[in-house]
């Protein structure tokens, strides 16, 4: 159990935010004196529900889609109700407050969701395609669902490159599938984290014709703290080595919990895709430093292979997220985070997520790479 440590990297952050704690909507001053009343593993425990529950505008709003024989009910989660959206201005994204992994040691049980948009309002679309979005950025979604997508690779050489910024981030462990954790919900072992969820992916690309990179470094790991840092130095070593990279996708797990210690798992719709976590895209602006002007050309990216996604399997795909860090996006057009599952999920249902959403975007990536 390494809360103690935890509890530390999250007080650092409490300090430097100087002001709210972007993803839950706390003021720093109130979640330091949560910290401060409460012992070090109940405080970073308290902290972590609070940070998760923020992380998902569907849990926040207190709604789940569950499936109850053939009939989809929405039924209340154990979220918290009424809890408002942070103002655009509140909410930097520091890389360590994302994915805060589960506290071990209490009582769990993990809930199924399929997160189906057209059950709030508040997601702007085009097409069918739905975006999340907590950013000041103005989107036109329309306007922009008519853009052409131009990827920047060019010659002939690798056309895909995926990496891992949190490369330990692994599954609920089931049947065969465990493992010893690094840090909860977390392992180095490359068979049972998104390293192996990044293997099913490039064979599924390379099956269907395109020439895939995978780099498998764990950038995360010994020092969660600098590992976008490190990502981007990957990168760009991949991109200075071979101009053909078109696309460029940071794949990751996400993780969801309510305030009451419930897990849940995205699942893709049960009938049509079996056992199969639901993936989503995130597309980062840069609003924080102003580094990723072009961020649109990204969405572009991301909002057509979403409306591939939708085409070939409906509810794979979660509503794409914008957000206010960069992800090291700025580095090229085509690079995307792709979050495969949550930490609920089970290590295979993510690897059936992973091989669709590969096997349904490689005709258009063809495509835009002028590969047909």
């Amino acid at each position: 159990m390494k809360w103690a440590k935890l509890s530390r990297r999250v007080a650092a952050l409490l300090l430097a935010g100087m002001g709210i704690l972007c993803l839950a909507g706390i003021s720093g001053s109130e979640a330091a004196a949560d910290l401060a009343a409460a012992g070090p593993s109940d405080g970073a425990t308290a902290l972590w529900e609070r940070l998760l529950v923020g992380q998902s505008p569907y849990l926040r709003h207190g709604k789940v889609l569950t499936f109850t024989g053939e009939a989809a009910q929405v039924q209340p989660t154990d979220g918290p109700e009424n809890v408002s959206e942070p103002l655009p201005s509140q909410v930097p994204e520091p890389e360590e407050e994302e994915n805060i992994p589960a506290p071990q040691g209490q009582d769990q049980r993990v809930v199924a969701q399929t997160i189906s948009p057209a059950l709030d309002g508040s997601y702007p679309s085009a097409g069918g395609v739905f975006l999340y979005n907590p950013t000041s950025q103005a989107v036109d979604m329309e306007a922009l669902a008519q853009e052409p997508v131009v990827l920047s690779g060019e010659g002939k050489g690798p056309e895909i490159l995926i990496v891992h910024t949190h490369a330990t981030e692994s599954y609920t462990q089931s049947g065969q599938d465990l493992y010893s954790e690094s840090d909860p919900y977390r392992t180095t072992d490359d068979a049972h984290n998104v390293v192996r969820v990044g293997d099913e992916m490039a064979a599924a690309f390379a099956q269907a014709g395109l020439n895939v990179l995978h780099d498998r470094t764990l950038h995360d790991y010994p020092s969660y703290n600098g590992a976008y840092t490190r990502s981007r130095q990957t990168v760009e070593e991949y991109l200075a080595a071979y101009p053909s990279i078109g696309v460029v996708l940071d794949v990751h797990r996400d993780a969801l919990a309510s305030g009451e210690g419930t897990v849940y798992k995205v699942v893709a719709d049960q009938e049509s895709l079996p056992d199969c976590a639901q993936v989503m895209l995130v597309v980062g602006t840069g609003e924080t430093d102003g580094t990723h002007p072009d961020w649109r050309k990204n969405l572009a990216l991301a909002m057509a292979l979403e409306r591939e996604l939708n085409g070939r399997s409906p509810t794979l795909a979660r509503p794409i997220t914008l957000r206010k860090s960069h992800y090291n996006q700025d580095l090229s057009p085509g690079s995307l985070l792709v979050e495969v599952g949550s930490h609920g999920n089970s290590l295979q249902e993510a690897l059936t997520a992973a091989r669709t959403f590969a096997q349904d975007t490689a005709p258009l990536l063809l495509t835009l790479l002028g590969r047909q």
